[in-house]
């Protein structure tokens, strides 16, 4: 095919992009990973991908780390992709090579600068956005069925990743949840 490309569907769904997928075949899938529904720009492309298996994924989104768009959910990326993240793109040559990059079959995932969330795991992922939200460390304990002493546990764990220090002119809770929404 060259150096062709052409725009076969644009869609405003995440089920409208998945009935095209299933019915029309496509070489690459440009999705946000944040769509705003019940289903992630992942989840659309895992469905593309049991569809299409060698269809190649660029993941373009305003989000440093995937799982900040799912609430610190983990996010399972397609093999054959590349993921850049808007605010760091200087010219429209950078999603060009990355449609060119997951074309050729050699995506590899995450492609975007490394941020002190990257360190951390998904399960501390999903305490900090509990965390962000407002939530006491014994609601976090409810909702993820842990106790509260681990909770305890896991926000210092998440503070020492994160080089967030426990001083007394600074509410610890609340500089973490700065970190967390990228402020």
């Amino acid at each position: 095919m060259g150096s062709e490309r052409e725009i076969i569907f644009s869609v405003g769904s995440a089920k409208d992009a998945i009935r095209q997928l299933s019915e029309v075949g496509v070489d690459v899938l440009i999705a946000d990973i944040h769509l705003g529904t019940e289903l992630s720009g992942a989840d659309v492309a895992r469905v593309a991908e049991e569809h299409n298996p060698g269809i190649g994924v660029v993941y373009l989104t305003s989000y440093d780390d995937p799982r900040l768009a799912l609430g610190g959910a983990p996010v399972l990326l397609v093999k054959n992709s590349v993921y850049l993240v808007k605010q760091s793109i200087e010219s429209g040559t950078e999603l060009v090579e990355a449609i060119e990059t997951v074309r050729n079959k050699k995506g590899g995932g995450l492609s975007t600068p490394a941020t002190p969330l990257a360190k951390l795991t998904d399960r501390q992922m999903q305490t900090l956005a509990l965390l962000a939200e407002g939530l006491s460390n014994k609601e976090i304990a409810r909702k993820k069925g842990i106790t509260e002493q681990s909770v305890a546990i896991s926000i210092n764990r998440i503070s020492k990743a994160l080089g967030v220090s426990q001083h007394l002119d600074r509410n610890q809770r609340v500089h973490l949840a700065r970190v967390y929404l990228g402020k």
